[in-house]
C-alpha cells in the first residue's frame, strides 16, 4: 500500500492511495477515499500526471491545507456517485493501513 501524492505541473491534484492493483483519491467533499479509475488507469498506463509517494504526515498536511473542495457544478456527476458509494474508506483507516505496511 503506497500514499501518492498526484500533481500536474507541480499543482497538488490528489490525494491518492495504491491498496493492491486499485486507487483511491482522497475527495475533500466526503472527506473519504474512493475509488478512482481514471486515477487507476493514469497511474498503471498513461502517466499524464506525476505521482510521487509521501508518508502519512505529509498527507495529512495536503488533507488540511492544500487539496481543495472540487467544483460541485463541474464534477456534479463524479460526487453524485461518490457520495453514494457503499464502500468508502476513512482516513484513519488509510493512514493505518500505509503505517502497518512500514513496520
Amino acid at each position: 500500500m503506497k500514499l501518492l501524492q498526484v500533481t500536474r505541473a507541480e499543482r497538488p491534484l490528489w490525494l491518492a492511495a495504491l491498496i493492491g492493483e486499485d486507487v483511491y483519491a482522497y475527495v475533500p467533499n466526503t472527506q473519504r477515499f474512493h475509488r478512482n479509475d481514471g486515477l487507476r488507469d493514469d497511474y498503471f498506463m498513461e502517466r499524464e500526471l506525476e505521482y510521487d509517494e509521501i508518508g502519512v504526515v505529509d498527507a495529512r498536511r495536503l488533507i488540511e491545507t492544500e487539496l481543495a473542495a472540487l467544483d460541485e457544478e463541474r464534477m456534479a456527476d463524479a460526487l453524485r456517485d461518490w457520495r453514494a458509494d457503499p464502500e468508502p474508506l476513512e482516513p484513519q483507516i488509510v493512514f493505518a493501513m500505509a503505517n502497518a505496511d512500514l513496520n
